[in-house]
């Protein structure tokens, strides 16, 4: 990482010393914080009851109306770390089985685990929290499907037991589904090829999407959720990883640095629209081109990171607690809305608010149960498990292989 502190460093030395096999980069891992608090926001505070129209209330909650966005900078992320790790291990000799063994060793337990912990709540106190939240039948049916991370092609009932519980889980589907495509993709392909064919997947999706809403109105969800309409997001991670590794971006950075702000602060000019009118996932201009939008908004963000490491947004990536979020994503991801939804239903038998103090204390004392349950399942659980997953390293016949285009 030190060429990334010095612009005196080549693009090709840069590409070489942000290695994706070598650890962890500060900055993303803060990046992976605002991801995951901006989903946070979503649920509780925005969709949680936020005052009357027109209150001050009513306006914070509502500046909150992109916070599901986070999931698209999680799918930037996951392209442009995943990608680049594929990238470097592309001519090992045991390519998909370490990768596979180590996405089995991070994703699988937890959510298997959450999981299983549905069902066995479901089957016992099911009758009990029924009082509060509805335990229906057709949910825990849908169980299975959620086994085979299928479940963004199929809808939960909405403030039932099942959606507090698993709806956040839609976006690991795509997520895994994309694990399934690109290590073959990046295996076999050319690295021209495969740059076409993200550069192709980057305006197929929207078409893509476009089509679902015209096509099938009464699935416009589907168009924010199935795989195939999201993969730009993806897909642009991945390339700008390509690009990084190629010095591409580097060398572009150099000569067009005011070009570069000036796309990223014209990017930025969108969020307020957005915000204002465009805020629901499955609106017409937001499915078909506003989540590409959101997709370069967010990959200009993460490069920026990368390309001034010693700048204020840097640093403030670097911001120990984003970091700390942004290693407990995972969990927190997976138990924050339940948390949010049991808290207030068992302590004021009613939906998740903000529009009083009493309501905010303990919308406040559902994330401080979803910050102590994440750190206890990092430390027990899931960071034990990664290091084993990791222990399985990628062979290369020839020194140097894993960092060759």
């Amino acid at each position: 990482m030190d060429s990334l502190h010095s612009r005196a460093v080549s693009p090709s030395s840069q590409a070489r010393n942000l290695s994706f096999l070598a650890g962890r980069v500060p900055q993303l891992d803060g990046l992976r914080g605002v991801a995951i608090l901006l989903v946070i926001s979503l649920h509780y505070l925005n969709d949680s009851e936020h005052g009357a129209f027109g209150s001050f209330l009513y306006r914070f909650g509502c500046a909150f109306r992109l916070g599901w966005s986070g999931v698209d900078l999680f799918f930037v992320l996951s392209g442009f770390l995943i990608g680049g790790i594929l990238l470097d291990a592309r001519r090992a000799e045991n390519y998909f089985s370490v990768f596979y063994t180590r996405r089995l060793f991070r994703i699988l337990p937890l959510f298997y685990a959450w999981l299983s912990l549905f069902a066995v709540v479901s089957l016992f106190f099911g009758r009990f929290l029924s009082r509060y939240l509805p335990v229906l039948s057709a949910d825990f049916r849908l169980l299975p499907i959620y086994f085979l991370f299928l479940q963004n092609y199929f809808v939960l009932s909405h403030s039932s037991l099942a959606w507090y519980w698993l709806a956040p889980a839609w976006s690991l589907g795509v997520e895994e589904q994309f694990y399934l495509i690109s290590p073959p993709l990046v295996r076999f392909l050319s690295i021209s090829r495969l740059k076409a064919v993200l550069f192709a997947t980057l305006g197929l999706a929207p078409l893509l999407r476009t089509a679902v809403l015209l096509l099938w109105p009464a699935g416009r969800t589907d168009a924010a959720v199935w795989m195939p309409c999201r993969a730009d997001s993806l897909a642009i991670g991945m390339l700008a990883a390509l690009l990084w590794r190629q010095g591409i971006i580097q060398s572009w950075y150099a000569a067009h640095r005011t070009a570069f702000y000036v796309i990223l602060a014209f990017l930025f000019s969108g969020l307020p629209v957005f915000t204002k009118w465009l805020f629901a996932m499955d609106a017409f201009w937001m499915a078909s081109l506003g989540f590409s939008w959101l997709a370069f908004f967010y990959v200009g963000l993460l490069l920026w990171c990368l390309l001034e490491p010693r700048g204020l947004w840097s640093r403030f990536l670097q911001w120990s607690f984003l970091r700390e979020m942004g290693r407990l994503s995972y969990c927190i991801y997976l138990i924050h809305l339940l948390l949010l939804g049991l808290c207030h239903a068992l302590l004021r038998h009613q939906r998740p608010s903000i529009a009083t103090p009493a309501a905010a204390s303990i919308s406040f004392l559902a994330f401080l149960l979803t910050l102590l349950l994440a750190k206890l399942s990092w430390h027990f659980f899931e960071h034990p498990l990664i290091h084993r997953g990791h222990t399985r390293k990628y062979r290369f016949a020839k020194r140097g292989e894993q960092i060759s285009v």
